[in-house]
């Protein structure tokens, strides 16, 4: 298993070429009450209501507690869009549970929204 974030040289960002940033897709969320910092998101409001809510957004958590590929980053929220957001958060899924064959029938349409 390949945990990207947890050596010492990339363990606060992805490295160069691996970040969900670079799509125009991801968003980091913080608050006033963290002034602006990113650790401890998970224990706020806007988190929890984030979890409850980012679906009908089109969001979705990228990289949720106990995920394979990176670290926990509560903050770290992606659109995929309405449909993908809305199926991934009925089912209990994460974006990265699912084949790329079947995020990519999803995908397409997020252009067309």
């Amino acid at each position: 298993m390949v945990r990207y974030g947890s050596g010492t040289a990339n363990s606060f960002s992805a490295e160069q070429g691996y970040s969900e940033h670079q799509l125009g897709t991801t968003v980091d969320f913080t608050t006033k009450s963290l002034s602006g910092k990113l650790g401890g998101f998970d224990k706020t409001a806007e988190y929890k209501w984030l979890t409850e809510n980012a679906h009908k957004f089109g969001f979705t958590l990228s990289y949720p507690p106990n995920n394979s590929y990176y670290t926990f980053e509560p903050w770290h929220w992606r659109f995929v869009g309405g449909d993908l957001a809305r199926y991934l958060y009925n089912r209990n899924l994460h974006f990265y549970d699912m084949a790329q064959r079947d995020i990519d029938e999803y995908l397409i349409d997020i252009f067309e929204e």
